[in-house]
């Protein structure tokens, strides 16, 4: 039992120090990514500033979801499961969960319904997160948290 205590622990601890400075540095280069689309910085003041309670929303379910997928997918990596399924099942779960977290804020908080910045940016966000994240920080974590483990069960 305690072995697989320090296992989950290694899972959420990986999944959080790799996941959320990466998951910040795509919301800021999106904001960046924005700025250079339009030309000015009134969008990006529009989108923080028209959506603050949604986005704190999504990063604290953020937060959370990175802790509890890190333990799932240490478990998974220490069952020896699929590499490319586990990741996938990582970064679905993360995904699943961060951005209905966004839209039920944004629906609750709204006064008046907003297509553009409330559902349409949001939503081609989720898709392009769910489309890449498994390839990429979901790859990078899943063999970090399968190195760390490698190391502790060489001990």
């Amino acid at each position: 039992m305690k072995h697989q205590k320090i296992i989950e622990t290694i899972g959420a601890t990986t999944s959080l120090s790799i996941g959320l400075p990466m998951g910040i540095a795509a919301m800021v280069l999106f904001a960046l990514y924005s700025v250079m689309i339009t030309g000015e910085s009134m969008f990006l003041f529009g989108w923080f500033f028209s959506n603050t309670y949604s986005t704190l929303a999504l990063l604290m379910a953020f937060i959370i979801i990175l802790y509890f997928a890190g333990k799932m997918l240490a478990r998974d990596i220490y069952a020896k499961k699929d590499r490319i399924r586990v990741t996938f099942k990582y970064s679905i779960l993360v995904n699943s969960i961060i951005w209905p977290a966004f839209f039920v804020v944004h629906l609750i908080t709204k006064k008046v319904f907003d297509l553009g910045f409330g559902v349409i940016t949001p939503l081609t966000l989720a898709v392009i997160s769910i489309l890449f994240t498994p390839f990429t920080v979901g790859l990078l974590i899943h063999k970090a948290v399968a190195k760390k483990i490698k190391n502790i069960l060489a001990q």
